[in-house]
């Protein structure tokens, strides 16, 4: 995530493009990144489709995605979800976070 002040919404820790993968994610179903990939290419916000893996992976380490393997063509495949189911809850814990790395910061000598 970057951390951006002078931006609006979302746009203070996601690029456009992240914001419109993870607000298609928060519609409650999950996704194979090839669908993400798809769903920004009808968009403005078109990615390669390396981007766009890399960005649901980081947000798998982040814990704001969770995924489970399936078999498929090909082999394996993640099949991506939201672990949560708005905005608004995914904003609290951005938040949470930003906050507790404060107290810490300001707690160190």
């Amino acid at each position: 995530m970057i951390f951006d002040l002078d931006a609006v919404g979302l746009g203070r820790v996601l690029r456009p493009w992240q914001a419109e993968a993870m607000r298609l994610l928060w519609k409650g179903y999950e996704y194979v990144s090839r669908e993400v990939w798809e769903h920004l290419q009808g968009t403005e916000h078109a990615m390669s489709r390396a981007a766009v893996i890399n960005f649901l992976n980081d947000m798998c380490e982040e814990g704001f995605l969770g995924y489970v393997e399936k078999t498929g063509k090909g082999g394996y495949h993640r099949v991506y979800r939201a672990k949560h189911d708005s905005e608004g809850a995914f904003r609290y814990e951005v938040a949470k976070r930003v906050r507790e790395a404060v107290e810490k910061f300001l707690a160190e000598e």
